[in-house]
């Protein structure tokens, strides 16, 4: 029995807007994130954290949320080697939102470093004779 050859698709990676703070909201994302670390630190779940600093911009409040989840992942995680489950017990969250979070940060993390090797290498492909 012959296979079937299966279409071979360039995965595109994927789009992400990382956004250009005003200097007003780099000092509420600084204050935010030292609040929210400060409550996690005195034994806060993460919605406790988040709940002892409320954001008036939804926008930024949903951005700075994630990426505190983020900062707290590097460092706990990669950096400190916390399990997922630990993490997510500290958190008070599941397993599957730091999961979630860690492949968003993989993702974005080849992204950036697709984007800045293109910047300085050019294209990563490579001319055809078609």
């Amino acid at each position: 029995m012959k296979k079937k050859k299966k279409d071979t698709k360039k995965a595109d990676m994927p789009e992400f807007e990382f956004k250009e703070f005003t200097p007003e909201e780099d000092a509420v994302y600084h204050e935010a994130v030292e609040k929210f670390r400060a409550a996690v630190d005195s034994g806060r779940t993460l919605q406790q954290a988040y709940d002892s600093f409320p954001i008036a911009d939804k926008s930024l409040e949903t951005i700075i949320r994630a990426d505190f989840l983020k900062i707290m992942i590097a460092e706990l995680h990669f950096g400190k080697g916390m399990t997922i489950d630990d993490l997510a017990g500290k958190f008070g969250v599941g397993t599957t939102l730091i999961q979630d979070t860690m492949k968003r940060m993989l993702q974005e993390a080849g992204v950036s470093a697709a984007n800045q090797f293109g910047q300085e290498f050019g294209s990563l492909e490579q001319p055809t004779n078609d």
